[in-house]
């Protein structure tokens, strides 16, 4: 696929990830503040990029992630600071992606939350963080991949940052129609070389385009390495950003080729082979699970954790179960 320009057509979209200065807020005030602030970088971009459809910030780009502080800055969705980024996608005519960490959760803990917003300002999807990182994140968990028709009939997908590191959920977001996978990420040092090489592995045993928006800068805890990127179907980078803050980068994606690849491929066709195993062999192929694991974790959730403590660890509480009591 051709990379280099800065326009779009009726066939591709043009999308745009920023490598967002980290955000360090203390008042919600500030935080409106820096919502203006990336409402004037969907305006800048969509000047310099005129073929601009989608512009993408990372994780945690709204209100940082305060070490202390982070509950005091939680919000509603919808609420003030996406009726700013509603009114730069409407005047630009474009859609944006935009996090907001946390959502306020009637059932607990706040949600970190991916937001797609259309180009009249509509909150198209709403997804909630499936996996938050342990130890650190406080967000209470999603249960839901999420996938709906984007800009110019692209169907997008929402991962957010440790989301992807899990290849189950990559792949039940592609199989409920994902064209492109969105990762928005918050990702520091000194995990920079494996979350590179992960966007183009996901691309490939997906046969999906994927985009990471990803921070850069330092906050008052980490420092956090950019890197930015639009890969291929084919697992190729299209374009990357390097790790100084407030880079942007872009590229063109073509509907046709991938849908064309996913119709007519047949070597290196993942999706397809997945479920129709060694069909050179066997009249249409082997279609039962074959995954004695997935197996168990459907008919026996506890059972299958089980066997993954046995490999692993048990929980903080699990621990402070098994511990001896003191001798007094």
């Amino acid at each position: 696929m051709p990379v280099g320009s800065i326009s779009s057509s009726n066939d591709t979209v043009g999308v745009a990830v920023v490598n967002y200065q980290v955000p360090v807020l203390e008042t919600k005030e500030e935080v409106i503040e820096n919502c203006h602030r990336i409402a004037d970088f969907v305006d800048g971009t969509k000047l310099g990029y005129p073929g601009l459809d989608l512009i993408i910030f990372p994780e945690y780009s709204t209100q940082g992630f305060h070490p202390t502080k982070w509950k005091d800055l939680c919000t509603t969705v919808p609420g003030p600071e996406t009726e700013i980024f509603a009114e730069a996608c409407r005047r630009n005519n474009i859609w944006g992606v935009f996090s907001i960490t946390g959502e306020i959760n009637p059932k607990g803990n706040p949600y970190n939350s991916f937001l797609l917003i259309d180009n009249q300002g509509n909150i198209k999807m709403n997804y909630h963080k499936m996996n938050p990182w342990v130890p650190k994140e406080p967000w209470y968990p999603g249960n839901e991949t999420m996938v709906t028709e984007g800009p110019k009939g692209l169907m997008i997908g929402a991962n957010i940052c440790y989301d992807s590191n899990m290849p189950e959920i990559v792949r039940d977001t592609v199989m409920r129609g994902a064209e492109l996978v969105v990762r928005i990420q918050g990702y520091m040092y000194p995990s920079k070389e494996q979350q590179i090489k992960l966007a183009s592995i996901r691309a490939w045993e997906n046969l999906s385009y994927f985009a990471v928006a990803n921070m850069a800068g330092r906050d008052k805890v980490y420092s956090y390495f950019g890197h930015s990127n639009i890969v291929n179907f084919d697992g190729t980078t299209l374009a990357e950003c390097g790790s100084s803050p407030d880079e942007v980068t872009y590229a063109e994606l073509s509907i046709s080729a991938i849908r064309n690849a996913r119709k007519n491929w047949t070597a290196e066709n993942h999706l397809f082979n997945l479920t129709h195993r060694g069909y050179s062999a066997v009249p249409n192929g082997e279609f039962e699970i074959p995954y004695s694991f997935y197996k168990t974790w459907v008919d026996n959730p506890q059972q299958a954790r089980e066997i993954c403590e046995k490999l692993t660890r048990s929980t903080p509480e699990q621990q402070a179960e098994q511990k001896p009591e003191a001798i007094s």
